[in-house]
């Protein structure tokens, strides 16, 4: 067999290919699922703010979602994400009206209350989704 060594080296050098390609799919494929998660994670904090926030918390339980729906549109700044907002009956299941195939949807709840103690609670609930 002549230039043994050759084959070998060209055999080396494929593997190492497949080893640095598959090294980087998966840093990309990693990266990609975090870009998903972000938004989501995003979420409960500013259900938190508007809970404590008084003016759109009694809007809230007066059933407006103008200025909570204005509030969480500046502060989610992604221009490829839409969301809804919907308020609900503390038993309501509060389902999402807008039925989208092969969309991720994130979707949060938090439970709205007077502080005094006059009007019912409300559920507020969020639901964040990729524009098509």
């Amino acid at each position: 067999m002549v230039n043994k060594k050759g084959w070998i080296r060209i055999v080396e050098a494929v593997i190492s290919i497949l080893i640095v390609f598959g090294a980087v799919l998966t840093v990309s494929m990693k990266a990609q699922s975090n870009k998903s998660g972000d938004i989501c994670d995003a979420l409960y904090p500013l259900l938190e703010e508007i809970a404590k926030n008084t003016s759109l918390r009694s809007e809230i339980l007066n059933n407006q979602i103008s200025g909570t729906k204005a509030f969480l549109e500046k502060r989610i700044k992604n221009p490829s994400i839409d969301l809804e907002v919907k308020i609900c009956v503390l038993d309501d299941i509060c389902p999402h009206s807008k039925m989208v195939d092969n969309v991720e949807v994130c979707a949060s709840e938090r439970v709205i209350s007077s502080s005094i103690g006059n009007t019912e609670p409300k559920k507020l609930k969020v639901f964040l989704f990729n524009k098509k």
